[in-house]
């Protein structure tokens, strides 16, 4: 997936921020300032309470944030394992939680939804930025028993393309060679930049800012056919209710929401 060179600074709130700007400005290759000389729409900002990324055109802030707000209303309220992403990924009485490796982290809520439902998680995020944002909110959750017990559990997060972190996976599967210190994960989640978001006037600003930032994702087929060689048991791909499949290929079966619906594929042992 590439992503698209959309102009982005690193700001600072004030000196005692500049400390952690320059250094990921440093890492990442993009300009840093302080927030009030900001003069491009799109920055990532650290402020003394968290790193956020903003918009200045569209008045959009978002940050991460595990602790409160709606993903921790979730995490209380969402319906534990009746939940339909529960149900999609295999979720089971009696059974323990699968491994699952989100390939499209994004904002990581749904990847902190099966966390908290005992799964061990590892992320993939292909953009520098949200993976300063996941970064920062797991740095500031730390300080939380519950956040903490999370972590035991397995909440890894790496920066890499998901189709080229896949695909090094799918060639170390060789009868011929000894791997056993490398473990495959039981299910591959995917959720792609739904494409008919940016004509909907309902469009969430989290989501409006993350098309600013990403664009949408063109190499859906690519990424679909690198999880169904690596995930253990099944792939699933999290889409909007009614929009067509990820692909060509037909799900096994489908787990349907309110909203969204969930296309799942077995894989056959």
């Amino acid at each position: 997936m590439n992503i698209p060179d959309t102009p982005i600074l690193i700001s600072y709130s004030s000196d005692e921020e500049k400390i952690d700007a320059l250094k990921f400005s440093k890492i990442s290759g993009y300009p840093c300032i302080k927030k009030s000389d900001v003069n491009s729409s799109l920055h990532l900002n650290y402020s003394s309470a968290f790193v956020e990324l903003c918009d200045s055109e569209k008045n959009i802030c978002i940050h991460i944030d595990f602790l409160s707000g709606n993903l921790a209303h979730r995490q209380q309220f969402g319906g534990g394992r009746s939940q339909s992403i529960a149900k999609a990924i295999g979720l089971k009485q009696g059974t323990p939680p699968p491994t699952v490796l989100d390939a499209t982290a994004g904002l990581a809520k749904d990847a902190y939804v099966l966390a908290c439902l005992g799964c061990s998680m590892t992320l993939l995020e292909r953009s520098p930025i949200l993976v300063e944002l996941i970064r920062d909110a797991i740095e500031r959750a730390k300080k939380d028993e519950h956040f903490k017990s999370i972590i035991d559990t397995g909440f890894e997060l790496i920066e890499d393309s998901s189709i080229h972190y896949l695909n090094s996976l799918a060639d170390t599967i060789n009868p011929d060679i000894a791997c056993s210190d490398i473990i495959y994960p039981d299910v591959i989640y995917l959720d792609p930049m739904y494409p008919d978001r940016k004509k909907s006037a309902s469009v969430k600003k989290n989501m409006q800012i993350l098309q600013t930032l990403l664009g949408k994702d063109e190499d859906t087929q690519e990424l679909l056919d690198a999880a169904l060689k690596v995930a253990k048991k099944r792939v699933v791909v999290k889409r909007p209710k009614g929009s067509a499949r990820l692909s060509d290929i037909k799900p096994t079966y489908q787990v349907s929401s309110k909203n969204t619906r969930y296309d799942i594929y077995i894989i056959q042992q």
